[in-house]
C-alpha cells in the first residue's frame, strides 16, 4: 500500500536544505510576499536571474548552544527508531536562533535510513509536510511566548518510502532586540547618561568618567551570569539602583530592558522615617520555565560584546555545522572539490533540482532523478537543468544521463515550449486536443516536407498533454497516397508495371519496407491487385526475423493459426495496448512474421496504419454484422448482439410503432414495472432508447459493411439507468472538484461483494455540439483481443474500485435496498461460502427525478470503421462526459436490467398481474422466471414467490463444479437463521422463462481489504440441459420431491466423508496420515537397530503402527468407495427427468480481472449448427468447439453469462441470422476538382494558401470553415441531393431536421 504521508512536490537534499537555511534571513520574510528560501520550492529559471536575496540579507554564520545539543558524536554513530538528534544554534551575526530536530517516529523492521554508504539513497531527499507562521491564532500551537520567541516552524520528511527521517526546523527571533539594547548600544546616550550622573553628584564619583558600550554591555552579562549561577540560593543577590557603576551605565533609561529580563524592583525604607527609601533591582529568578531565556540572553550578550570590545578574543563559540551534518547523515559527504567558494553564487538550476554546486555527477544524477519521481510533472524542466548544468561542468556521465532520458521518452521543457512555438501556441494553451491535432493536420498538409519535423513537435505536446490522442496521431505511420506517388516518384496513372518496376529499382537504395509500404498505398488507393501482390512479395523477401512462425502465434497466445485476419489483429492489440516498449515490438515482430506467412494485405497494412480502412469483400445476407466499440463498450456491444438474436425482443423493437406505449394520463397512471409506478420522464426516455435500438437493428439488418457503430445516446440509455443519472448529476452539481465516485453518489450503502466485473470510465471524448459547429473526423480504433490470458486487463478498464449492484444505483433518495433474509444473508457471506442468490429485477426510483437535457441528434453514421466526429472548438463537456464515464462502470447483468427494464418501460402490456397489477408483457413473458422459496418453520411451510431475470451460481472454491452443481447451491435446502432460530429453507422453480439466464458469479468482494477479487475455477456446462429436478411441487410426498430429500441427505453425507477424506489424506500439508505413520515405524525401526543407544521404544509400538496403518487404509477404501458411491447415485438420480430440455445459446466471456477486462459472446446459430463469436466489429465462424466448452481461465477469458432456451421453441425464440442486404446505390463523382472547391466556397468553407507556399497553383487547404449544419444524405433520390437538401423536411432516418 502507498504510503500516505507525503504530498507529491519537490524536494531538497539535506544539504540543499541547510544551505537554504544558510541563505534565509527571517527579518525580510514579509517583504519578499512571504516567501521563503527554507520551506518553498525554488523559482524557476528562466534565463534571468532572480535575486534569491537582498544585499542586507544575513548569511547566517550558526553556532551551536552546547547544553540544549545532542548530535552524532562521530560519523559511525547509527540511529534506531527511538534516537532524537537536536543541534539548538544561534546565529553571531543577526543572533537569529534556529534548532534543527531529527527523529525517527515511523521507524519499522522493513525501514533504513539512508546513508552515504547506500548508492540508491545516499542523502536524505526532504519534501515538506507542513509549515507554520507565527499569529495569534497559531501561538498556542508553536508554543510562542517571551521565553521562546518562535516565529515559524517547519517540517520535512524524506521522500524515500522506506526511510523513516523527520526534519523539523524552527526559527525563533533574537531574546534582545535592537530596540530594547538601543540605550546602551547608543554611545552618545551612553556618554549624555553618565555625564548627567556625574554632573548630579560629582562627590560621589571622583575621577570617573561615562562607561563605554563594552563596559555597559559586561554589567548586563555579569548580572545576569550572577543570576544563573546563584538560582539554588535562598536569597538572590540584588544592585542598588544608586550602584555607581549601574548609575552611569543603565540609570533610569533601562528599566524596561530590565524587567524584560524578569529584574524586581525592591523598595526598602531607611531606618528614619525622614529618611528616603533605597531601590534595589533583585536579580531574576532562574526556574525551568526561563532559564533557556537566561541561557540565550547571555549568548547574545557575548555575541553583542564580542562586536563591541577592543579585544580579539573574548568568547568562542563552537561552530554547530558539524554537528548539523551528522545528525543529518551528510557529513564528509563526496564532492567534486575540496574547497567551496562561499562567495560564489551557485546556478539556479541548483536550487530547482534540490543539490548543491559542490555535488559529484553521480549526487547530482542522483539528485535528478529523485526530483523527478518526487515532481513528475515538472520532469522536463528538471531535464533542461541537468542538461545545462552537465554542459556547464563539462560533463561526459551527465550528458550521457540526459540523452539516455530523451532516448526513453523523456523531453525537454524548451523543447516542448518550442513545439508549442511551431504550431503558434503558447504553452500554456488551453486548446483542446483536437484543436491541435487540426492544426498539425493543416500543417502537414499544406507543408508536407514539414512532416517529420510537425510530428517530432506533435509528440513533444502529447508528453506534455499526458494525451494518448495526439500521441496516436504523431505516432501515425500511414503514408498518404499522394506521399506514396512522391517517394515512388510516379503520378497516379501511371501504369501499374511501371511503378512495380520502379519500386524495385527503388528498394535497391532505400529502405525496403517504405517501398512496400508505398506500393501497399497505392494499391489501396487504386485497388490493384497486381500491385497488392507486388507489396505481398517485397514484404516477404524483406523478412529478416528469425521467429519461426508457430514461434509467433504462441508469442500472441494464439492457438488456432486458422483464425481471420481480424482475429489475429485483435489479439495483437490487445496485448499492445499496455506492453511495454519493449515488448509492443516483440508483439509486432510476430505479427509482421505471421503477416508474412499468411501473405496477408490486410495484416500488413494494419502494421503500417492501425486506422486503415483495408478493402474487404461485403458483408453478405449469411453473415452477422459486427459493432464497432465506441470506447469501454465491448460488453454493451456483446449484449446488443445477443438480444437481436432474441426473436420476441427483435421483433418488439423492429415493429416498435404497434408496441409503444402510449402517453395519455390513465394508462401512465395504470403502468407498474419492476414492483413501482413508472413516471412519463421514464416511459418518454425508454421509447427514445427503443427508437434508437431500432436504428442500430435497422442497420445490423440491412448494412452491407462489416460493422456497424451504436450511437453514444443509444450506448447511454442503454448502460445509465434515469435515476443513477439523476444521482450522479446531482452529486456533480454539489461537488464542483470533480465527478463523484459510485459510493459516494449512491443512497444505499455497499452490501457484501461486488458482483460481477467493475468498468471504469473510457477515454474522455467531447459531449454532443450542435451540429452547426466546425468538426473535424478523426479514427479511434479500439479493437479487442479474444483469447488474450484472462489475468490480463484492457487498459481502459483497470478501475478497482468496488461498484454496488444495478438495484443499488437505481434505489431512490433515503431508501435502502431491501432484500429477503435469505438474499442478505447470501451477500453477506457470499465472499467465502457456497451462497446462492436469485437476482431479483425489481426497481424503486423516486418519481421527481429529473431527466438529463435532451441532446443534439446522432451525427450520421460512416462507412469506415472507428469514425467519430468530434469538435475543434475546446468547450467545457466534463457533465456529459462523467456521466459516460460513470455510465461506462456499469457491468452486464446491470445493463441487461436496465435494457429489460427500459423495454418493458417503452411497450404497453399484453395484461395486468390481477394480484400485483404488474404489467405483464412480451419482455417479462421471454425472459422473466420465478422462484418459490419454502421456509419450514415450527408449524407450517411458508411459501413465498420471487420473480427473477437470471439465475445467479457460483464457482467452487476449489476446483471445478459443472452446471448442475451450481444450480444444486441455488435450489438445495440450507438451514437459514430467522428470528433467532434456525430452520430449513429451499427453493423450487415456480414458473420457467422461456429463454433462461444464468449468471456465473465470479466476483467475492472481501470488507476487511477492501478489494475484490476474481474466482476463476471452471464451471462446465454442456450444450443441453434439463431442468426437470428443479420445478416446484407442492406436494411434499411426489416422487420429485422424495428425489430432492434423498439427494440432500446423500449430498451432507458426501460432505462428512470428503472432510473425513481430507483430514486423513492430510493434502495441504503434503503428507497424509498413512505416510506419516509409515515415516514414524521405519524411524522406530532405526532406533531399535541400535543406532540411538540412548533412547528407549516400547517393544509393541512396531506392531500397533502397522496396526492403525492398515486400519486407515481400510477407511480410506471404505471411504472412497461410498464417495464414488454417493456421486454415482447422485449423477443418477434425475437422468429420466428430461421432459424440460433446455439448449444452450449464448456464452458471455470476460476476460481480465474483478475491476476490469474485456466482454465478447459466442451465439450458437441453431439452423446452421454454427457457434460463432461476436467480438466487437469481428464476427467469426468458430471452428474448435473447445474454445467455447473448454474455458479453464486462462488464455480465453472465463464463461460469465449464459443464455438457455427452451429445446421444444427454439425456432420461434431465437435466431442468429436476420438479414436483408441491400444494394448500395451509386453515386456519380465530382466533375472537377475545381467544381469542388468552388461550392465549398458556396457553402461557407474558407480556403487559405500556405505562407511558404507562392506558386499560385500550390492546393489549397482548408483553415476553417464557416457554421453550417451537418445532415446524412437521404438513402433514396442521392443524385437530387441538392434539392433533396433544400426541400425535405426529414433526415434519412424519418426524423425532422
Amino acid at each position: 500500500m502507498e504510503d500516505p504521508r507525503l504530498p507529491r512536490g519537490p524536494g531538497k537534499t539535506a544539504p540543499r536544505l541547510i544551505n537554504d537555511l544558510l541563505d534565509y534571513d527571517p527579518k525580510y520574510r514579509e517583504r519578499r510576499n512571504g516567501r521563503n528560501l527554507l520551506a518553498d520550492p525554488a523559482l524557476r529559471f528562466r534565463g534571468i536571474k532572480i535575486p534569491r536575496k537582498g544585499p542586507t540579507d544575513c548569511r547566517h554564520s550558526l553556532m551551536k548552544k552546547v547544553n540544549k545539543t545532542s548530535a552524532p558524536r562521530s560519523n559511525d554513530e547509527r540511529p534506531d527508531e527511538e534516537t532524537i538528534y537536536v543541534v539548538s544554534t544561534y546565529c553571531q551575526n543577526c543572533r537569529y536562533h534556529f534548532e534543527i530536530e531529527v527523529d525517527f517516529p515511523r521507524w519499522t523492521d522493513a525501514q533504513t535510513p539512508c546513508h552515504l554508504s547506500n548508492t540508491d539513497s545516499p542523502l536524505h531527499h526532504l519534501q515538506l509536510i507542513e509549515s507554520v507562521y507565527y499569529s495569534k491564532e497559531n501561538a498556542g500551537r508553536l508554543k510562542a511566548s517571551k521565553y521562546n520567541p518562535v516565529l515559524e516552524y517547519h517540517r520535512f520528511e524524506c521522500s524515500r518510502r522506506a526511510c523513516p527521517v523527520r526534519v523539523s526546523v524552527r526559527v525563533s527571533a533574537p531574546r534582545l532586540t535592537q530596540t530594547m539594547l538601543a540605550p546602551i548600544l547608543d554611545t552618545a546616550r551612553l556618554q549624555e547618561r553618565g555625564r548627567k550622573e556625574i554632573q548630579a553628584d560629582p562627590q560621589r564619583y571622583p575621577g570617573m568618567a561615562p562607561v563605554t558600550v563594552a563596559a555597559a554591555l559586561g554589567f548586563l552579562r555579569t548580572y545576569i551570569t550572577d543570576a544563573r549561577a546563584a538560582h539554588n540560593q535562598p536569597s538572590p543577590k540584588r544592585i542598588a539602583k544608586r550602584n555607581k557603576k549601574y548609575a552611569l551605565a543603565f540609570g533610569n533609561d533601562c528599566d524596561n530592558l530590565l524587567a524584560y529580563l524578569d529584574f524586581q524592583t525592591i523598595e526598602e525604607e531607611g531606618p528614619d522615617p525622614s529618611e528616603p527609601s533605597t531601590y534595589f533591582w533583585r536579580l531574576p529568578p532562574v526556574t525551568k520555565d526561563n532559564s533557556h531565556f537566561i541561557d540565550d540572553v547571555v549568548t547574545e550578550l557575548e555575541v553583542v560584546l564580542t562586536i563591541h570590545s577592543d579585544s580579539t578574543v573574548i568568547f568562542q563559540p563552537v561552530p554547530a555545522l558539524k554537528d548539523i551534518q551528522r545528525s543529518l547523515g551528510y557529513f564528509d559527504y563526496p564532492t567534486r572539490s575540496r574547497t567551496v567558494d562561499l562567495s560564489k553564487e551557485e546556478h539556479p538550476y541548483y536550487y530547482s533540482l534540490g543539490a548543491v554546486d559542490d555535488f559529484t555527477d553521480d549526487f547530482l544524477g542522483w539528485a535528478y532523478e529523485t526530483q523527478c519521481k518526487c515532481d513528475p510533472s515538472n520532469k522536463p524542466y528538471y531535464l533542461d537543468c541537468l542538461q545545462d548544468l552537465a554542459k556547464g561542468r563539462g560533463s561526459s556521465d551527465l550528458d550521457t544521463k540526459v540523452v539516455m532520458a530523451i532516448s526513453a521518452g523523456e523531453y525537454r521543457l524548451s523543447t516542448i515550449e518550442d513545439a508549442y512555438k511551431f504550431f503558434g501556441l503558447e504553452p500554456d494553451t488551453k486548446e483542446a486536443d483536437e484543436h491541435i491535432m487540426g492544426l498539425y493536420k493543416s500543417r502537414i498538409a499544406s507543408a508536407p516536407r514539414q512532416k517529420d519535423e510537425a510530428k517530432e513537435c506533435l509528440l513533444a505536446i502529447a508528453y506534455a498533454r499526458k494525451s494518448d490522442k495526439i500521441k496516436t496521431l504523431a505516432n501515425d505511420r500511414v503514408m498518404s497516397f499522394e506521399e506514396a506517388l512522391e517517394f515512388l516518384g510516379v503520378s497516379a496513372d501511371t501504369p501499374s508495371d511501371s511503378i512495380e518496376a520502379v519500386a524495385v529499382a527503388t528498394a535497391s537504395d532505400s529502405d525496403m519496407s517504405k517501398v512496400a509500404r508505398a506500393l501497399r498505398t497505392i494499391a489501396n488507393q487504386r485497388d490493384d491487385p497486381v500491385l497488392t501482390q507486388a507489396a505481398l512479395n517485397m514484404e516477404a523477401g524483406n523478412r529478416t526475423s528469425t521467429l519461426d512462425p508457430a514461434e509467433a502465434y504462441k508469442r500472441l497466445q494464439i492457438d488456432n493459426r486458422a483464425m481471420p485476419d481480424e482475429t489475429v489483429l485483435a489479439y495483437y492489440t490487445s496485448l499492445t495496448s499496455e506492453a511495454a516498449p519493449g515488448s509492443k515490438d516483440s508483439y509486432t515482430e510476430a505479427l509482421r512474421v505471421i503477416a508474412t506467412e499468411r501473405n496477408s494485405n490486410f495484416l500488413f497494412t494494419k502494421l503500417d496504419d492501425p486506422d486503415a480502412v483495408v478493402p474487404t469483400r461485403a458483408s453478405t445476407a449469411d453473415q452477422p454484422v459486427g459493432l464497432d466499440n465506441i470506447g469501454n463498450t465491448c460488453y454493451l456491444n456483446s449484449l446488443l448482439q445477443y438480444y437481436y438474436t432474441v426473436q420476441p425482443v427483435r421483433n418488439v423493437v423492429m415493429d416498435f410503432q404497434n408496441h409503444r406505449m402510449s402517453l395519455n394520463d390513465e394508462d401512465i397512471k395504470k403502468k407498474r414495472v419492476g414492483g413501482r409506478i413508472v413516471a412519463k420522464p421514464e416511459i418518454v426516455k425508454a421509447q427514445k432508447f427503443v427508437d434508437e435500438l431500432h436504428d442500430l437493428y435497422e442497420n445490423l439488418k440491412t448494412a452491407s459493411s462489416r460493422s456497424v457503430k451504436p450511437t453514444k445516446e443509444l450506448a447511454e440509455l442503454t448502460i445509465f439507468s434515469s435515476a443513477a443519472e439523476a444521482n450522479f448529476r446531482r452529486a456533480s452539481i454539489s461537488s464542483p472538484s470533480g465527478p463523484p465516485q459510485l459510493a459516494s453518489i449512491l443512497d444505499s450503502p455497499m452490501y457484501g461483494p461486488v458482483y460481477g466485473p467493475e468498468l471504469p470510465p473510457p477515454p474522455t471524448r467531447p459531449s454532443p455540439l450542435p451540429v452547426d459547429d466546425d468538426i473535424e473526423m478523426i479514427d479511434h480504433p479500439n479493437e479487442k483481443g479474444a483469447d488474450a490470458g484472462d489475468d490480463s486487463s484492457e487498459a481502459t478498464l483497470v478501475d478497482m474500485e468496488p461498484l454496488p449492484s444495478y438495484s443499488d444505483a437505481i434505489a431512490k433518495d433515503g431508501e435502502k435496498f431491501l432484500r429477503s433474509e435469505k438474499d442478505q444473508t447470501i451477500q453477506d457471506s457470499a465472499a467465502d461460502s457456497d451462497s446462492a442468490m436469485v437476482n431479483d429485477n425489481d426497481v424503486a426510483t423516486a418519481n421527481t427525478l429529473l431527466s438529463p437535457p435532451e441532446k443534439q441528434p446522432p451525427l450520421p453514421p460512416r462507412n469506415k470503421s472507428g469514425l467519430v466526429i468530434q469538435t475543434n472548438d475546446a468547450r467545457d463537456s466534463r457533465s456529459d462526459d462523467e456521466l459516460w464515464r460513470f455510465g461506462s462502470q456499469q457491468d452486464v447483468t446491470e445493463v441487461i436490467g436496465n435494457v429489460n427494464f427500459r423495454l418493458q418501460c417503452a411497450i404497453k402490456p399484453t395484461s395486468i398481474d390481477p394480484s400485483s397489477g404488474e404489467q405483464i408483457d412480451v419482455v417479462r413473458d421471454t425472459l422473466y422466471g420465478a422462484n418459490a422459496v419454502y421456509l419450514q418453520k415450527s408449524q407450517t411451510l411458508e411459501k413465498k414467490v420471487e420473480a427473477w431475470a437470471n439465475l445467479i451460481v457460483f464457482p467452487a472454491p476449489t476446483g471445478t463444479r459443472d452446471i448442475y452443481e451450481a444450480l444444486d447451491v441455488v435450489f438445495d435446502e440450507q438451514i437459514v437463521e430467522i428470528d433467532n432460530t434456525t430452520a430449513a429453507q429451499h427453493a423450487s422453480i415456480d414458473k420457467l422463462p422461456p429463454i433462461l439466464h444464468i449468471q456465473i458469479q465470479r466476483t467475492a468482494f472481501d470488507s476487511v481489504k477492501q478489494i475484490a477479487s476474481k474466482n476463476r475455477n471452471p464451471v462446465t456446462f454442456p450444450e443441453t440441459i434439463y431442468l426437470d429436478r428443479y420445478l416446484d411441487s407442492e406436494d411434499p410426498n411426489s416422487t420429485l420431491m422424495r428425489r430432492r430429500r434423498d439427494a440432500w441427505k446423500w449430498k451432507a453425507k458426501l460432505k462428512e466423508l470428503e472432510a473425513r477424506q481430507a483430514v486423513l489424506q492430510n493434502s495441504e500439508k503434503g503428507l497424509s496420515v498413512p505416510d506419516a505413520l509409515l515415516a514414524t515405524r521405519e524411524w522406530v525401526n532405526v532406533v531399535q537397530e541400535g543406532e540411538y543407544e540412548d533412547l528407549e521404544i516400547p517393544p509393541l509400538l512396531p506392531e500397533q503402527l502397522e496396526e492403525r496403518i492398515n486400519e486407515i487404509a481400510e477407511e480410506l477404501e471404505v471411504i472412497g468407495k461410498e464417495i464414488a458411491g454417493l456421486k454415482q447415485s447422485l449423477t443418477e438420480q434425475f437422468t429420466d427427468m428430461r421432459q424440460y430440455e433446455y439448449k444452450l445459446q449464448a456464452v458471455f466471456i470476460h476476460r481480465g480481472e474483478a475491476g476490469g477486462g474485456h466482454y465478447w459472446v459466442y451465439i450458437y446459430d441453431f439452423e446452421n449448427d454454427i457457434w460463432r463469436e461476436y467480438n466487437d466489429e469481428h464476427v467469426t465462424e468458430v471452428i474448435d468447439r473447445r474454445r467455447i466448452f473448454d474455458q479453464q481461465g486462462g488464455a480465453g477469458g472465463t464463461p460469465y453469462y449464459l443464455a438457455y432456451v427452451r429445446s421444444a421453441d427454439r425456432n420461434e425464440l431465437v435466431k442468429a441470422v436476420c438479414r436483408e442486404v441491400k444494394e448500395a446505390p451509386e453515386v456519380e463523382e465530382m466533375e472537377t476538382a475545381t467544381s469542388w472547391a468552388n461550392s465549398t466556397e458556396k457553402n461557407g468553407v474558407c480556403m487559405a494558401l500556405d505562407e511558404d507556399d507562392e506558386d499560385e497553383n500550390t492546393a489549397r487547404h482548408v483553415e476553417h470553415a464557416k457554421p453550417r449544419p451537418i445532415r446524412p444524405k437521404p438513402v433514396a433520390d442521392i443524385l437530387q441531393w441538392e434539392h433533396a437538401t433544400g426541400n425535405s423536411t426529414v433526415d434519412a432516418n424519418g426524423k425532422p431536421w
